[in-house]
């Protein structure tokens, strides 16, 4: 049972909490401040998504009126992160947070991805700093500040400014704001970069803010896909059955947005890019979206957050129905067609459909025997081809390939073995691939074709670096299960692991 707990600030980080009690209590260990909160000396007490909620509002003092539900809700990044989830999802959060939970609930939120992580450090702002110092006689580390995409403070319209705490789950100490920005105070922020996106930004913090201080009704997927494309419907974006313009929606989109200003959101995308973000954000899936991009997806659409979760009916795509009525009756086709054929004689029946489409598309339907009975067949002698420059075709071939394998070798997921069948495949060659006439591409083949230590190399290293990344402990098991090798049974690959480990 606690003795004391420090007062909760308004939109104060968990984290900042655990750091002022430690302080409070002169805490050096943090195993005693882990089994102050969660009655264990596991670390517990993440940055965003702290565990074991439970067992710390039971060890609070008697008189306190904390509960749990306004921990999660009021100093945690809950209410943001699963704005977007099923009920079913957010529900099972909850309680993981509320018991205690071995998973990483970042990455089950969808929140460890590339373009959806958090920022690296924490920040602050140093007009709140010296505000809370004056007011309260200390400074805290708030919610809204960590957002991703959060560039400002709206109430003093300042750049916010990066600490040297950093914000992964391995979190090694729990600084208190004051102690760290006081050791690094700066007088006035005269970066001026991004103040040209000012009320763009201070937008998609309103909608941040909404989401971290109302309590939403959260939708499904399917529903808030179903919503943007109504939106886009009245911006003249999609069709009635729901198929969207696209390419002048990404255009429009960039519009909207400048380039600078979706660099700094990370959410820059390349128009030609058929698997670019803005295409694949708006599919009917079941895997997490980013949060921050729901919020950029709905400012373009010119739409409030919470009329978002407040409408309860959406427009579906529309089945339409066209009813061609023919303006000629059959006797006028048919007087066509047969000019047609007159007028082009010896001209093949795919010449002649591409002549007279129109009139071909409704002969060809309704009076298919009589178009077999009148139309001529004449065969369509290809020439003969021309002889292939193999030294130009193979200087070519060498181009896509080179093109190839370094996006094999420069994708983020897991690492795919460069092999000859591989290379082919991405190519999309198979007719003369195998020819002995390009001698370069498979000189350059040869060079780059993986053996499979090659590869298993490789793959650990990528391996240990995600991990290094994600704040995940590496070790030889760890490793091993990450990279995909499954048990820890090859003494080989235990070995090369184990060694690249020290390197």
């Amino acid at each position: 049972m606690m003795n004391c707990f420090p007062v909760l600030y308004q939109d104060e980080l968990f984290y900042s909490i655990a750091a002022r009690y430690k302080r409070m209590c002169g805490i050096f260990s943090k195993k005693a401040l882990y089994r102050d909160f969660c009655n264990t000396e596991e670390r517990q007490i993440f940055m965003y998504l702290p565990l074991h909620i439970k067992a710390l509002v039971g060890n609070l003092p008697y008189s306190t009126k904390i509960t749990e539900s306004y921990i999660i809700n009021n100093h945690t990044m809950y209410p943001y992160l699963t704005s977007f989830l099923s009920n079913d999802r957010a529900d099972i959060i909850y309680s993981e947070m509320l018991a205690g939970s071995k998973k990483n609930l970042l990455t089950y939120v969808g929140a460890n991805s590339t373009n959806s992580r958090f920022d690296k450090h924490l920040k602050y702002c140093n007009q709140c700093y010296k505000e809370d110092l004056n007011k309260l006689g200390e400074s805290y580390w708030r919610r809204i500040h960590q957002i991703p995409g959060v560039l400002f403070c709206k109430k003093h319209k300042s750049r916010l400014i990066e600490s040297d705490v950093p914000t992964n789950n391995n979190v090694n100490d729990y600084f208190c704001a004051d102690d760290v920005i006081g050791n690094s105070i700066i007088t006035s922020n005269k970066d001026k970069s991004l103040f040209e996106f000012y009320e763009l930004n201070i937008k998609y913090i309103e909608g941040v803010e909404c989401l971290l201080n109302s309590k939403v009704q959260r939708k499904d997927n399917s529903f808030i896909i179903d919503y943007y494309l109504s939106k886009l419907r009245e911006k003249k974006l999609a069709s009635r059955s729901g198929s969207i313009y696209m390419k002048e929606f990404l255009k429009e989109f960039k519009e909207f947005y400048p380039a600078s200003y979706l660099y700094s959101m990370k959410s820059y995308y390349d128009c030609d890019n058929a698997n670019n973000w803005l295409r694949l954000f708006i599919r009917k899936d079941k895997k997490s979206k980013s949060v921050l991009r729901h919020i950029l997806l709905m400012q373009f659409l010119g739409v409030d957050i919470k009329d978002v979760f407040k409408t309860n009916d959406v427009e579906h795509k529309k089945i339409v129905a066209v009813i061609n009525k023919p303006r000629l009756d059959i006797g006028e086709r048919k007087e066509q067609w047969l000019r047609i054929i007159k007028e082009n004689p010896g001209a093949t029946r795919r010449q002649l459909k591409d002549i007279g489409k129109g009139v071909y598309t409704y002969i060809y339907k309704y009076q298919k025997e009589w178009y077999h009975k009148v139309t001529p067949i004449y065969e369509n002698i290809k020439p003969k081809g021309d002889i292939v420059d193999w030294r130009e075709r193979d200087k070519k071939c060498l181009k896509i390939v080179r093109r190839v394998v370094v996006e094999l070798l420069s994708k983020p997921e897991k690492p795919i073995r460069i092999t000859k069948n591989k290379i082919r495949r991405e190519c999309g060659i198979t007719s003369y691939f195998k020819s002995e006439k390009l001698i370069k591409t498979h000189e350059y083949i040869d060079s780059v074709v993986e053996d499979i230590d090659t590869y298993r190399r490789r793959k650990i290293k990528w391996a240990i670096e995600e991990m290094n990344e994600k704040g995940i402990w590496v070790s030889v098991y760890k490793v091993h299960q990450y990279a995909g090798f499954g048990e820890v049974k090859d003494e080989v690959v235990r070995k090369m692991v184990e060694k690249i480990i020290g390197e």
